[in-house]
């Protein structure tokens, strides 16, 4: 099995252990930018996301640490 560093959503969500929706909101919300933890499959707005998921796993922990940091 090649090790690919763009996931599909469906990969994604195996591999990291996150819902669909978490993945979703944490894009809407900025904490997920675009070209460094996802990247659209086409040009049209509602193209396919491919997920860069060590990006993710790093942006992630950093969040909830700043995050966690505030309370």
């Amino acid at each position: 099995m090649t090790n690919r560093v763009w996931l599909t959503t469906t990969e994604a969500v195996d591999r990291l252990g996150v819902s669909r929706e978490t993945l979703r909101q944490l894009r809407l919300r900025g904490v997920l930018k675009p070209g460094q933890h996802f990247r659209r499959v086409g040009c049209q707005p509602r193209s396919p996301i491919q997920w860069h998921p060590d990006n993710i796993d790093a942006a992630v922990a950093s969040w909830n640490k700043r995050n966690l940091a505030a309370v």
